[in-house]
């Protein structure tokens, strides 16, 4: 009888392992019946028809080791330049950038690398010296206590941050010259024109395996950043390269960004006459300093984009007050002659913002900060181009799809609009744009207001432009003309209302304290002039009187937080030069800024 050995029976503490078959049911050596268990016989004996095999997948070769050391922070630097490279890439070939600007951003980059290539040599110890076997005490070595110990830890202060990215592409704008503010930078990461939202989508996928976590995790950026975060990494990088590296940085080309924002706000071109003699009484450059000034109060005007906004700003306050109060031109020939009707500029400009979001679309600045409640209330073409939108900056492209993830994969919309190439597109783009800007400037100029012109008169005090100056030193004392001006200046500046209003602020105080001072040593050398040729002294208390004057020029009002100040004696000199004489030859410079224009897609809002 044959045998078959299988496991132990287990009936009546039976251990037998032998079997045998009988009738088509197995029994242990000893007689007992393994139940569940039966063999048919098959009367034609036939075999087996053939065996099924599986064939199996071929595995892919791990070789997304995690890198450490030296090799990790290589490529963490190699990640960060190719992101950079692809922002130079699409501001040249999109947004009609000079082919030249890339070997800028290069030799910057350039100067920036040797930081972080000190410290890969800094953190990282011979890792060649892996031959002789390492005997471990708790004891500390004498190379221990000789040698410091570097912790290798990344951090966001020794690594190069995403917004540095795009710091270093300003910084070359500013070095050619280019007519660029650091607001369009903004508009173009919030349109996802250049890659900053999730810039990892850009590196190869052979180095993003290869990243550890800590080190993938400086190169992520899911949120949208704060325009301030980015004013104060370019002021910061700014510092280093000319303290460290001695790179003069030019001023910014302030006669073309004028226009810009003077084109934005609708303003006359009178306006800028009267911000190059405030230029020269603040002294500003419109340059980035060396050195940072420890006040917060005045931390802002060292910013030269803060610094070219708060001239606009007062000089606009300066021709075209916000308040009702009745002041005359004693010439036609004063810009003053005309005012603004700032309620027409109010229309017009949310006219030209109602223009952007017309046909119901979403827009990519807009689908970026979309949340549940707006998708709640979308149509369902708006729905289509959110998700169209994020299938395409938001999936993982780079994985290789499955099989039958290829028979299901997301369509597109039909009505999608294609990618933009070249720079004959982007110009094709802004065009649009330009249209807009000029009938809101017409809109604008067809709402302004004759002001009566009232000669001087013996005997007679009539209110001139620029008395009765009112400051605010709040949002909350903003009018509710002043408030939309503000707010749009703010955006073009790229800062908050708030710091706006207190830039400005600080920039008047510093102002009328500069006339202040001027006044009194005008006074001072007229006295001793007076003196040396009278040869005798003024009456004791003239000098109080002068500063009885000064003070009665300038009070303020403490419940609406308004200084009002009466320009009647000095200032109105001082102003003078700003607020007469003819514009004329301004305006055919600045109808000529245009043509430098159309080379850069970097339209205004």
């Amino acid at each position: 009888m044959d045998y078959v050995t299988r496991g132990v029976c287990g009936q009546e503490s039976c251990r037998e392992r032998r079997y045998y078959l009988d009738n088509g049911q197995w029994f242990c050596r000893r007689g007992h019946l393994q139940e569940g268990t039966q063999v048919e016989e098959d009367a034609d004996d036939f075999g087996k028809l053939g065996r099924i095999s599986r064939v199996k997948r071929e595995k892919e070769e791990k070789s997304r080791k995690t890198a450490r050391g030296r090799k990790a922070q290589t490529l963490l630097l190699q990640a960060y330049q190719i992101i950079l490279w692809k922002q130079c890439f699409a501001l040249i070939h999109d947004h009609g950038f000079p082919t030249q600007y890339e070997g800028v951003v290069r030799d910057l980059w350039a100067l920036k690398l040797q930081d972080y290539t000190s410290n890969i040599i800094e953190s990282t110890d011979d890792e060649d010296v892996d031959s002789e076997p390492e005997l471990f005490s708790s004891q500390p070595s004498q190379k221990d206590e000789d040698e410091p110990s570097v912790t290798i830890r990344p951090t966001y202060h020794t690594w190069p941050r995403i917004s540095e990215t795009v710091a270093l592409c300003y910084l070359a704008a500013i070095i050619m010259q280019l007519p660029i503010c650091l607001s369009d930078f903004y508009r173009l990461i919030l349109r996802q024109d250049i890659p900053y939202i999730r810039p990892l989508k850009v590196v190869p996928r052979e180095i993003k395996r290869q990243l550890p976590p800590e080190f993938t995790r400086i190169l992520t950026v899911n949120r949208i950043p704060r325009v301030e975060v980015l004013h104060r990494t370019l002021r910061d990088i700014a510092l280093r390269y000319q303290r460290k590296f001695g790179i003069e940085l030019p001023p910014l080309n302030s006669p073309i960004i004028f226009y810009r924002h003077m084109k934005r706000l609708a303003l006359p071109v009178d306006v800028y006459e009267i911000i190059l003699t405030l230029q020269k009484l603040l002294g500003f450059t419109f340059e980035y300093p060396e050195y940072l000034n420890d006040d917060k109060r005045i931390e802002s005007l060292q910013l030269p984009e803060i610094q070219m906004m708060v001239l606009i700003v007062i000089a606009t306050k300066l021709l075209f007050p916000f308040d009702n109060i009745p002041r005359n031109p004693a010439t036609d020939l004063e810009p003053t002659a005309q005012g603004i009707n700032w309620q027409e500029w109010i229309r017009a400009q949310q006219q030209f913002e109602s223009q952007k979001h017309c046909e119901g679309k979403i827009g990519v600045e807009k689908a970026i900060q979309v949340s549940e409640a707006d998708v709640s209330r979308m149509e369902p073409h708006q729905l289509d181009e959110y998700l169209d939108w994020y299938e395409k900056d938001w999936l993982d492209t780079t994985k290789d799809p499955h099989e039958l993830a290829e028979m299901f994969a997301p369509s597109e919309s039909e009505n999608q609009t294609p990618p933009r190439h070249g720079p004959g597109a982007e110009q094709s783009a802004y065009t649009d744009e330009d249209k807009e800007l000029d009938a809101l400037l017409r809109k604008v100029t067809e709402g302004i207001l004759s002001v009566p012109i009232v000669p001087d008169q013996e005997g007679e005090i009539v209110a001139r432009p620029g008395m009765w100056y009112r400051r605010y030193r709040r949002v909350s004392a903003l009018p509710a003309e002043a408030r939309p001006f503000h707010e749009i200046a703010a955006k073009l500046a790229g800062v908050s209302l708030h710091k706006l209003v207190r830039a400005v602020s600080a920039a008047e105080w510093r102002l009328g304290h500069g006339l202040e001072y001027q006044a009194r040593s005008e006074y001072s050398e007229y006295e001793s002039e007076s003196n040396s040729e009278d040869g005798s002294d003024l009456e004791e208390g003239s000098d109080l009187e002068f500063g009885s004057d000064l003070e009665g020029r300038s009070h303020s009002e403490e419940g609406s937080d308004i200084d009002v100040a009466d320009d009647e004696v000095d200032e109105d000199h001082e102003f003078d030069g700003g607020l007469h004489g003819n514009s004329g030859d301004e305006m055919d410079e600045l109808n000529e800024l245009d043509e430098q224009l159309m080379g850069l897609g970097v339209g205004d809002e």
